[in-house]
């Protein structure tokens, strides 16, 4: 029984679910697209890559987890490496099959997030800026994916999946930086170079801060057009947008490693209640 927990543990579950829920209302919200068949397998094939790419990470990132995240199933003996590598081989697999299963244009991105996840783990994470680009186009295509499941077309239309497209790729590179910024000590014994490391973790954290003066007239956007209603607007001012000012204070205050943590769970739960306003819009 310990392997099954060890194994959700090992793909991040609640990352992979996130990814999942992004394809879900990326579809949700393409322009006069109706259906469920093609979203929903679309959606399992973006849960199983990114589980295949944290399995990938966490092989990869043995040595500098030994620092970083010290409980990690790997680290601790917990999973083999080899058990590992398998499950990664079969959940990319697997999104393969469920991707084809959809039409062309979702097996193409299927492909596409493979082939880049792999060039992120074994090589563009340790490129400066790259590999946290990289992470948060990724977490803008499951949007985009959702759309195309069922009209490619209309996937890129306003308002529809770009919008929440674009609120990803931003969270996720200002989660991206402020992880590097608490992953400094492995990342240097491992050799991997990242934004703080360079610039340091004020000037990293005032980056932090203008990426989230963008996000916060980008959510807004919506708003002022009316796109969303009412539940997108109170949710994304008043449980995303305010406390997430709140938070950046308090770790403007002192960038202790503990209020990066905080700064970090926060903006997870930013994405996730940012999923929720999109699903009642």
């Amino acid at each position: 029984m310990h392997v099954i927990f060890d194994t959700f543990r090992l793909i991040r579950t609640l990352n992979c679910l996130l990814a999942m829920a992004g394809v879900l209302i990326g579809a949700r919200l393409t322009v006069d697209a109706t259906g469920y068949y093609g979203p929903v397998l679309a959606s399992v094939a973006a849960f199983l890559v990114c589980a295949a790419g944290n399995v990938v990470n966490d092989i990869v990132d043995r040595s500098s987890d030994r620092i970083n995240h010290p409980n990690r199933v790997l680290v601790r003996g917990q999973l083999s490496v080899r058990y590992a590598a398998i499950l990664a081989v079969a959940l990319n697999l697997a999104a393969l099959v469920f991707a084809a299963s959809v039409n062309v244009a979702v097996t193409i991105m299927v492909v596409a997030a493979i082939a880049t996840l792999a060039g992120y783990n074994f090589l563009l994470k340790r490129i400066p800026v790259f590999g946290n680009l990289t992470v948060a186009a990724l977490g803008g295509l499951t949007f985009v994916t959702g759309g195309l499941a069922l009209d490619s077309d209309g996937a890129f239309a306003l308002p529809g999946p770009l919008i929440p497209a674009a609120f990803a790729v931003i969270f996720h590179l200002m989660r991206e930086l402020i992880k590097d910024t608490e992953d400094m000590e492995g990342d240097r014994r491992s050799s991997v170079k990242t934004l703080p490391q360079l610039m340091g973790v004020r000037p990293t954290l005032y980056l932090v801060v203008a990426l989230f003066l963008v996000l916060v007239v980008l959510t807004l956007l919506p708003v002022f057009k009316g796109w969303f209603g009412l539940w997108y607007e109170l949710i994304v001012i008043y449980l995303i947008d305010l406390p997430l000012v709140a938070v950046f204070i308090f770790v403007l205050a002192k960038d202790s490693p503990k209020r990066l943590r905080i700064c970090s769970a926060a903006l997870k739960a930013g994405m996730a209640l940012g999923i929720l306003a999109l699903f009642l819009a």
